[in-house]
């Protein structure tokens, strides 16, 4: 049998490439500017479509050494276990002629994986430099398998995640532009893996003021349908709360290292706080209690707003809700959300700043 050809592409290239046309092939395949942008993704620059098509090629001689018509060397016959007939080789990526444009779709069979894509898919990677090397065969014959495996599986998902685009509509808030959150995400992960200080350009968000920051990160949450970045300000000298939306523009400073805070935990520091409350002082447990009305109420019986909720039936259908928490001035635009039909009881404080909040907006209208 001829050899598996030898490939200057990275992996990762090759890896790319394969996702893209999984994941288009419940639309009807990939094009061949999808494969190009998905080249270009990985290597900064535009391939040639010759170069697309002989990554195609060795993809295909990967999964099955047969498909473009080689022959078996002896004592390499395959053959089927219903019949005694020879197993034709037979390509993973197809290409289909559409008017003027070729699409390329994924032919595979659905395996029950016994790792998940991403441990695979790290094991392919590692092994890769192996190719050269004495166990070139064997190391082979172990990434065909496991490849075969992870890509039948993301087969059937991107089939599952199509039919149920079809039964399925999410709306609602979104993010503008997607990419770039996943860019910054990317870049904060990295950061905190490796211990590098950032540089933020940052809209102040009560006075929409551009400022610059140089931030230790700790951590990424998501509250409130929002992405945010918790680290050491250099500046404040504290730990500070950014909203990902705010970042202009975000600097991993590669000279840099710092060190994560003694037995920090980002769950033990926000798992008490309402939203992302960040104060100066050690963070104080507060009760808030509330009166809902009955129709409402029904949502506090199966919702739970905070890990610390607890609610005690009252006449007529009403609940009592009790919150322990920090940063209670966090739910007042929540609380306002409810209308009338959630008031609340204590702390006195609390109560009055509604009350101030509201009244304001009323002024607003009435002007």
């Amino acid at each position: 049998m001829s050899r598996y050809p030898r490939t200057g592409t990275q992996p990762e290239t090759l890896v790319k490439i394969l996702m893209t046309v999984i994941e288009k092939t419940p639309a009807g395949g990939a094009t061949l500017e999808d494969l190009k942008d998905a080249y270009t993704e990985i290597n900064d620059r535009q391939p040639s479509a010759r170069t697309i098509y002989r990554i195609i090629r060795r993809l295909n001689l990967f999964f099955d050494p047969l498909c473009y018509g080689e022959k078996c060397e002896p004592g390499e016959e395959a053959f089927s276990a219903e019949s005694d007939e020879p197993v034709r080789g037979e390509k993973v990526i197809q290409g289909e002629k559409r008017g003027r444009k070729t699409y390329y779709y994924f032919r595979g069979k659905n395996y029950n994986l016994p790792v998940g894509p991403h441990d695979a898919t790290m094991l392919l990677l590692a092994m890769y430099p192996q190719l050269r090397g004495a166990m070139k065969s064997s190391i082979e014959a172990a990434m065909q398998s496991i490849f075969s495996n992870v890509l039948g599986g993301l087969s059937a998902y991107a089939s599952i995640i199509s039919e149920l685009e079809h039964v399925v509509h999410v709306s609602g808030s979104a993010l503008a532009d997607p990419t770039r959150s996943e860019m910054l995400i990317k870049e904060i992960l990295r950061a905190i893996r490796e211990r590098k200080r950032i540089r933020l350009s940052y809209w102040r968000t009560y006075d929409g003021a551009l400022t610059e920051r140089v931030v230790e990160p700790h951590g990424l949450l998501r509250r409130l349908d929002n992405w945010y970045l918790t680290g050491y300000c250099m500046e404040r000298q504290q730990r500070r709360v950014f909203l990902l939306l705010n970042i202009k523009e975000l600097k991993v400073l590669e000279g840099s290292f710092y060190r994560m805070p003694p037995g920090f935990s980002l769950k033990e520091a926000y798992q008490s706080v309402w939203g992302t409350w960040t104060g100066e002082k050690a963070p104080v447990l507060e009760t808030v209690r509330l009166k809902v009305e009955a129709g409402p109420a029904e949502r506090f019986r199966h919702a739970l707003f905070h890990e610390s909720q607890r609610v005690r039936e009252l006449p007529g259908g009403e609940l009592e809700v009790v919150y322990r928490l920090v940063g209670a001035q966090e739910m007042i635009p929540w609380l306002m959300s409810w209308g009338g039909a959630v008031e609340v009881i204590e702390p006195a404080w609390l109560r009055n700043q509604l009350m101030h909040e509201l009244q304001q907006l009323l002024q607003r209208y009435q002007k």
